[in-house]
């Protein structure tokens, strides 16, 4: 009898244990089951607005730059040409460029040569002219021409000697360092020629009626001038 009372209460134990286990699992299943319902009902969480802000934004392979990539691709860029230039005043080109905008003014009334650029006098110089005056008609006469004559030389008289027939003979340097001659062929129809602009071997004989009809200047003066005029500057020469 003892026996058969040990083995029931053995066995009611047993099976108090495993209602125990049956229900802690079922306890963990229902607590399992809440979850996953509650993950799958409730709404996917979105990231805060400020981390999508910093977020760092990716580049494919060929937006990324390095910073020698970008040295590169600026040396290799074609430079613009307002770029390449500085925004500086040009300077201004001398007028030995054969600028149509320089031309000489001689007023035979002043005894003065006149540079002038667009019109505008840029510098002056006392000047020496033919011993008679009027409008020269024939070679000889011993007058300088009035009208307007291209330039259509300039040379070299250095070397140049002058018979001035005053019992002195030939002169060296009679027509200084240069002789710019003029096309006066409209005028004298091809019946004189030799008009010219030239230095002196006598200084004091600028401002004056000195010459044989050419236009006489100090040395320095025609140097100065021969740096601003070139063939085909117009000259005009009036009372």
């Amino acid at each position: 009898m003892a026996q058969n009372d040990l083995r029931s209460l053995r066995v009611r134990q047993k099976r108090r244990s495993y209602t125990r286990l049956f229900v802690l699992l079922g306890f963990v299943l229902v607590l399992a089951l809440g979850y996953g319902a509650y993950r799958y009902l409730s709404p996917v969480d979105e990231p805060p607005a400020h981390a999508a802000a910093t977020a760092p934004v990716q580049t494919s392979a060929q937006e990324q730059t390095t910073p020698a990539a970008a040295e590169n691709k600026a040396a290799a860029a074609p430079i613009s040409e307002s770029a390449e230039k500085p925004s500086v005043e040009m300077e201004t080109k001398p007028a030995t460029q054969a600028s149509t905008g320089t031309s000489i003014l001689i007023k035979k009334s002043e005894f003065r040569l006149y540079l002038l650029v667009d019109g505008n006098v840029v510098n002056s110089w006392p000047v020496a002219l033919g011993k008679n005056a009027g409008q020269k008609r024939v070679s000889g006469d011993m007058k300088t021409p009035d009208g307007t004559f291209p330039i259509d030389e300039v040379l070299d008289s250095s070397y140049w000697t002058h018979d001035f027939h005053d019992g002195k003979g030939e002169i060296e340097g009679a027509y200084g360092p240069y002789f710019i001659s003029l096309d006066t062929s409209d005028l004298s129809g091809g019946a004189w020629d030799g008009i010219g602009i030239h230095g002196t071997h006598d200084p004091a004989s600028i401002g004056t009626c000195a010459s044989e009809g050419c236009i006489r200047m100090h040395n320095s003066d025609l140097l100065a001038l021969k740096k601003q005029i070139t063939v085909g500057t117009r000259v005009t020469i009036e009372e």
